[in-house]
């Protein structure tokens, strides 16, 4: 299924979502998946734990950012995917970019770790019927497909990707 499937476009995850190409969404995973940050990876190691500004995130701590949040969602899309209708709470990002101590982390293992994590979410997503994906449910407050949902986690990383390219790599020349 593709983007234009999604038949109602969530409020607050739209942002993200916009930022996939309408596509098969397993295409959008790909992708938005390893190849895509492990292309950035040189930057990466360049940045080091230089931030854009006192108290933002350094790259290690964006790449942590998205590791936590693509579990989350997928978490979310799977309990919606088995027509669960409790709803699901939101996270505190900041909190968790705090206590996930990613720069004491190694580079390498950050991005080993992305890619393990996408190809599951992959595989994940390709298990679902077309009838799964249109399920919806709620998350932080807001009504949202599964379909909806993977349209986010391939948007989210490309949103940092962006920022990374926009606000970090001109830190370094790049």
């Amino acid at each position: 299924m593709n983007k234009s499937d999604i038949t109602r476009m969530p409020q607050y995850y739209d942002r993200y979502i916009n930022l996939a190409m309408d596509r098969p969404l397993v295409k959008a995973l790909e992708a938005t998946g390893a190849e895509f940050l492990l292309e950035e990876r040189a930057m990466l190691a360049r940045l080091g734990d230089k931030v854009y500004a006192p108290g933002k995130w350094t790259a290690k701590d964006l790449l942590q950012h998205i590791i936590d949040t693509e579990r989350v969602f997928s978490y979310r899309a799977m309990r919606i995917a088995r027509n669960d209708k409790i709803p699901l709470p939101g996270f505190e990002e900041n909190e968790y970019a705090v206590t996930a101590q990613a720069t004491d982390r190694d580079l390498d293992d950050l991005l080993a770790e992305y890619a393990m994590l996408r190809n599951s979410v992959i595989f994940m997503f390709k298990s679902f019927t077309e009838e799964m994906l249109h399920r919806e449910g709620v998350c932080s407050g807001k009504e949202i497909s599964v379909l909806a949902i993977g349209f986010v986690i391939a948007g989210h990383t490309q949103h940092h990707v962006q920022k990374l390219q926009e606000l970090y790599y001109p830190l370094i020349g790049g």
